[in-house]
């Protein structure tokens, strides 16, 4: 029995001997300068200078067990010894540790996956910013908080991803489920419209999922565990959202460092720069909000609501009125239908009240006897000019009438991108979309054995090479069905470069036998059985499919990032 702890009182032996055998000194000076924690009282009382005594004081030339400068003999053991320079590190540490706990409660992190909390000179900057000068856009976007905040964090806790990670969509859009960069993101999230496609977001003109706060927050948990398996680290996952995997990758590949505060010193863009500094603030701040002086702000409620099937092309407006429903707060509660009316295909899940889902469902009907929302493009020959308002920018301007910038500062022979407040900018050939109504059929959920197709119009599109089905009728803003129904294609049709096919408008409706949602996973994609090589990450072979890495994982129900030579994967491309 004894054997079994020698090795230990071996160990704790001779860690006694060799803190008891160093020759430690203790500083000259009384004053301890730099950033300290520790209790100032106690440490003059440890120093032996008494209130207001601040002279310089010499060390003793003796080497009396009383002076704070007395040499630690080698056969002095200091854990016996409470007045050594041993124990007053120790003391030292201990009031750091303690006060470095009190000053950042709750975000020391706990594991690897915990968002690391750095607290230097460019987190600080930000710190003073949202308390001064940025206190009031800060309160608006903890106000808002309260309505989606529960919700992003049971995602992102599903997914076992720090649920800290919310304070990231407060940095790219303040909780507006509704924003839109100059540069093309949208949404809580501010997705990009290729990145957003490629983590399954539907994108066309009748639906933006961008701005589908719940949608939106599963691609974004996605996207950024994709990023946490490629860097290993989330201050470098978070650089990756805001800058773009590639960029990071590269400059990480280019300066050999994979440190973020390091990476920043050498490259990346300014706004990323300050981006993790940001989010680290954010969070700083927002787990001890009195302490940081904010108090009293009144947040948002979540608004609690139930899905319910309804017909396709139908107004927002019109359902609410059956269903006795407040329009504002129908329509709040979809904020992807960015023609405030359901896309045309099958019957769409629209998301109503709490309480309400029997009532619509009910008038199912009625709903469908209304008339059918067609969205119609036009084009204008004749100019329009307009009176640049504070806040325009060319893109809002352009954005707004339908025309590119390029075409914008053509037609007014601008070389820059700045206009001021009362400029007069000529608008080109200006085009967009408008409603159209046309009388609906009513009854008509389960009106045949197959899918039908009532058509308003067609377009014709010359096939290009490296066309698919899919790519087309993305393009077009159409269903995939319905495409393939007005070509009579079907999952195994390829397309030829000069084929000729016919565009359903967007007065198409597809109507289903069973009145639900036909799965389109089989239709759209091939299933590919790969097996892996030596080399092979989940990274490589996403990329080289053009799919995502949680893709994968969800495909073959994978809880690791790990892969092993001579296993197969299933993989849906396209």
């Amino acid at each position: 029995m004894f054997f079994k702890y020698l090795a230990a009182l071996v160990l704790v032996t001779a860690f006694l001997y060799g803190c008891a055998g160093n020759h430690v000194y203790k500083s000259q000076s009384t004053y301890l300068t730099g950033f300290s924690f520790y209790d100032a009282q106690k440490k003059k009382e440890l120093e032996g200078v008494t209130e207001g005594d601040i002279s310089h004081v010499e060390p003793s030339p003796s080497f009396s067990k009383q002076s704070p400068f007395a040499k630690e003999m080698p056969s002095d053991f200091f854990l016996l010894k409470p007045y050594t320079d041993t124990w007053k590190a120790y003391y030292y540490f201990f009031q750091v540790r303690k006060r470095f706990h009190e000053n950042l409660p709750g975000i020391i992190p706990e594991s690897e996956f915990d968002i690391p909390v750095v607290w230097n000179d460019k987190v600080q900057v930000f710190l003073v910013y949202f308390q001064n000068s940025g206190r009031d856009i800060f309160s608006e976007w903890l106000s808002r908080s309260g309505k989606y905040i529960p919700m992003m964090k049971v995602i992102l806790e599903s997914k076992n991803m720090p649920p800290d990670l919310v304070y990231l969509a407060m940095i790219e859009s303040g909780f507006n489920v509704r924003a839109r960069s100059r540069k093309g993101a949208v949404g809580p999230w501010q997705f990009i419209d290729s990145t957003a496609r490629r983590y399954g977001l539907r994108i066309d003109s009748w639906v933006d999922e961008r701005m589908d706060p719940e949608k939106s927050t599963r691609a974004a948990a996605d996207y950024l565990q994709d990023l946490y398996v490629m860097f290993e680290s989330w201050e470098l996952a978070a650089a990756g959202y805001n800058a773009g995997e590639n960029r990071i990758k590269s400059a990480i590949e280019t300066y050999r460092v994979s440190d973020f505060w390091e990476i920043s010193e050498y490259t990346l863009p300014e706004e990323t720069k300050d981006y993790v500094p940001k989010l680290i603030a954010a969070l700083i701040i927002a787990r001890d909000l009195e302490k940081y002086g904010f108090t009293g702000i009144e947040y948002q409620e979540p608004e609690p609501f139930e899905k319910v099937s309804v017909p396709p092309q139908r107004s927002l407006r019109d359902m609410a009125r059956i269903a006795a429903i407040n329009y504002e707060r129908l329509r709040d509660l979809n904020p992807s239908l960015i023609m405030s009316s359901t896309p045309p295909g099958f019957s769409y899940d629209l998301n109503v009240p709490l309480g309400f889902g029997a009532i619509v469902a009910s008038k199912y009907d009625e709903i469908s006897a209304l008339e059918i929302v067609v969205l119609r493009s036009y084009k204008s020959n004749t100019n329009k000019y307009y009176k640049v308002r504070r806040g325009d920018t060319l893109q809002k301007i352009a954005s707004r009438y339908g025309v590119g910038v390029s075409a914008l500062k053509k037609a007014n022979r601008m070389k820059g991108s700045i206009i001021r407040i009362g400029q007069i900018i000529k608008i080109p050939g200006a085009s967009g979309s408008a409603y159209v109504r046309e009388k609906g059929t009513k009854g008509v959920r389960n009106t045949s054995s197959s899918a039908k197709a009532i058509s308003k119009s067609t377009t014709r599109y010359k096939v290009k090479k490296g066309d698919t089905l899919q790519k087309i009728a993305n393009r077009y803003g159409v269903e995939l069905s319905s495409l393939m129904v007005a070509n009579n294609k079907n999952t195994a049709s390829n397309l030829k470069a000069g084929e000729i096919l016919q565009i359903p408008q967007n007065g198409t409706v597809l109507l289903s036998s069973n009145g639900g949602k036909a799965s389109q996973k089989s239709d759209t994609k091939n299933v590919i059985d790969y097996r892996v090589k030596n080399g092979d990450t989940l990274y490589k072979i996403a990329s080289r499919y053009d799919v995502s890495v949680s893709q994968i994982k969800r495909w073959n129900n994978l809880k690791s990032t790990k892969l092993i030579a001579g296993d197969k994967i299933m993989i849906y491309a396209d």
